[in-house]
């Protein structure tokens, strides 16, 4: 139902970014970051790697993940006719 507005970048980094800290890397920003710009990644806009951006696309990218894969819930009730 939802439509994907990431680009390609944007969602090779959040991929990226979501492998590090889920699966081996401690969750800190920071560390993640480091790694990222040696990889010679930048954020979307062109910046080096903060701990914050690290943060901010970590956090809205569950967001995003979590309003496209939830079941919506649709109740259908009788109509009432006066």
């Amino acid at each position: 139902m939802w439509e994907s507005n990431y680009s390609e970048y944007q969602e090779y980094l959040y991929n990226e970014i979501k492998g590090f800290r889920e699966d081996f890397l401690t969750p800190m920003g920071y560390d993640i970051s480091v790694i990222l710009n040696k990889r010679g990644l930048k954020t979307p806009r062109g910046s080096v790697f903060k701990g914050n951006h690290v943060h901010s696309i970590y956090k809205k990218g569950k967001i995003r993940e979590e309003r496209i894969n939830r079941e919506d819930i649709v109740e259908v009730s009788v109509p009432i006719f006066e």
